[in-house]
């Protein structure tokens, strides 16, 4: 099923599209699918004495969507399109005098804006009623040019439109012939759940001369925007972390795993569908951050607070990287390395400046490849084989609480941070109830059991935190791993909940006890 979304300009004659549900003459035959009516273009010349050479724009947005009484219903395995646009300027105008065989030439333009989300696929025309401009006394018309033509050759008592991305027509553009009905195809998209906004500059261009009989000359433009409802089959449809949804992860299979891409940096993390039937990532986050929030477009952040600044990710813990402050946003990217040993519960100690300090802990895997395996480790009981490593154990960063949840932590000192560094549709786990560490592991009966938590399906990895005293910095590496949750400890600005697994036979969903100002892992959660 296909939904339709007119763009129309309006004159004062009124609106094209109707609260009824009928569309504009010549797409009759999409009357099954959903339409959208927003406003029509009416092109006006005006010749008399003094000839004007008119185009206004009328912006009309309706309160409701118009729906064919044909309309298919939507299946609860796709998501309807939603699909925007809006013209800056929404009222142009132009004066004309022509006074010679040869004509006077006019451009005139606007820019339209294209928002679509949720879509299959989606294609953008533009078309008008007629290929001419007719006269509303004399019924005379001015006729579409034939082929595309430069501005500058233009013939006499002719017009055209030109289209294209941009913000203005650019310097004698390039005008194409007039097409009726659904018209000409401007552009086309692929699937796509994030938000994609596209601008097209729109112009229309005319050389009338003197011997055009002095009346109206008008036609009615249309933009449309045709998308098919995005598809929703499960998390392994999908190729990008900010593609993840609600409807996504609930038309996964419990045990569905795949590899995403964060747009943010281009890197990718396994993420599954893990036994309390919420998408996880099964990998800990990599990103590197700079002196602000929005490395990357803040869209495909979760949610971030521009009161508190990051501090630039440092690549080795040392007493010049250390901030004892409970609102600090430090990280720290100690190395590329997975550990050698999930099950291990070896400290490598304290006063340690990166896991190359770990090296009977931890191995290197800079210069070789990961593996696209989900099942490597299971396959060859090791994180490291051949020229391949299992990603799923790589260390990736370690964040501040008011690092891992962008800022938005703060000094709050009950309930949930509102956002994280998390990618777009994804959070940090709650401490308890929806969402949350308690659930899966009450979910997985892994509570008491670090042998199942290091491994599939979850592979969460003793990589210590970072200390931020001078006699601390990486410890425990080796021994335990630390997971930011999203929720503070009550009453306090010093402590948030996170899980914790240690040695041979502790795993603690909901641990109170690490400070803020710890440097400890980030595992997100789909929404």
């Amino acid at each position: 099923m296909l939904k339709r979304h007119n763009k129309n300009f309006n004159s004062l004659r009124g609106a094209i599209c109707s609260s009824s549900g009928e569309s504009y003459s010549g797409f009759r035959e999409t009357c099954s699918r959903k339409i959208s009516c927003f406003f029509i273009a009416e092109v006006c010349f005006k010749l008399s004495g003094v000839c004007l050479f008119l185009l206004t724009f009328l912006l009309i947005n309706p309160a409701t969507t118009s729906v064919s009484a044909l309309e298919t219903e939507l299946t609860s395995q796709s998501l309807d399109s939603r699909v925007e646009i809006s013209f800056t300027p929404t009222e142009v105008s132009g004066e004309m005098i022509p006074t010679t065989e040869a004509g006077v030439k006019k451009q005139l333009e606007t820019s339209a804006q294209i928002t679509v989300q949720n879509a299959e696929n989606y294609t953008i025309y533009i078309g008008a009623k007629t290929t001419g401009l007719v006269g509303v006394n004399k019924g005379e018309a001015i006729s579409s040019i034939k082929t595309a033509t430069n501005y500058d050759e233009l013939p006499a008592n002719s017009w055209g439109i030109y289209y294209g991305e941009g913000t203005s027509v650019p310097e004698n553009a390039v005008y194409n012939p007039v097409e009726i009905n659904r018209g000409t195809k401007i552009g086309t998209g692929g699937r796509t759940t994030s938000e994609i906004i596209k601008t097209y500059v729109l112009g229309f261009a005319a050389n009338i001369n003197n011997e055009v009989p002095a009346d109206t000359y008008q036609n009615q433009i249309t933009l449309s925007v045709i998308s098919s409802p995005l598809e929703i089959t499960g998390l392994t449809s999908i190729t990008k972390m900010q593609e993840m949804t609600f409807e996504v992860c609930a038309a996964s299979e419990l045990g569905d795993t795949n590899q995403l891409i964060d747009l943010r940096d281009n890197k990718s993390y396994w993420v599954a569908k893990l036994p309390d039937n919420n998408c996880w990532m099964t990998q800990n986050l990599d990103l590197d951050l700079g002196a602000e929030w929005p490395d990357a477009n803040p869209s495909d952040y979760d949610a971030i607070n521009t009161e508190y600044k990051p501090v630039a990710t440092a690549t080795t813990a040392t007493s010049t990287t250390v901030d004892a402050s409970n609102t600090a946003t430090r990280s720290w990217s100690l190395g590329k390395f997975v550990i050698t040993n999930p099950d291990s519960s070896t400290n490598c100690g304290a006063q340690k400046n990166s896991f190359a300090d770990c090296a009977s802990q931890f191995t290197n895997v800079a210069n070789i490849a990961a593996s696209m395996d989900a099942n490597f480790y299971t396959s060859h009981k090791q994180t490291v084989f051949g020229n391949e490593y299992d990603a799923h154990y790589l260390v990736g960063n370690h964040y501040q609480w008011n690092t891992a949840t962008a800022g938005t932590g703060g000094t709050i000192t009950s309930g949930q941070a509102s956002g994280s560094i998390c990618p777009k549709g994804w959070k940090l786990p709650a401490s308890n109830g929806a969402l949350s560490f308690e659930g899966l592991a009450a979910a997985g009966d892994i509570s008491g059991d670090p042998a199942k938590i290091t491994t599939s399906p979850y592979y969460f990895v003793k990589g210590g935190y970072v200390s931020q005293y001078s006699n601390g910095l990486l410890n425990y590496a080796g021994w335990g791993g630390y997971y930011w949750t999203d929720t503070s400890v009550s009453s306090s600005e010093v402590y948030a909940y996170s899980l914790s697994v240690e040695g041979t036979d502790a795993v603690n969903p909901v641990n109170a006890e690490y400070g803020r100002r710890n440097g400890i892992f980030v595992r997100c959660v789909a929404r």
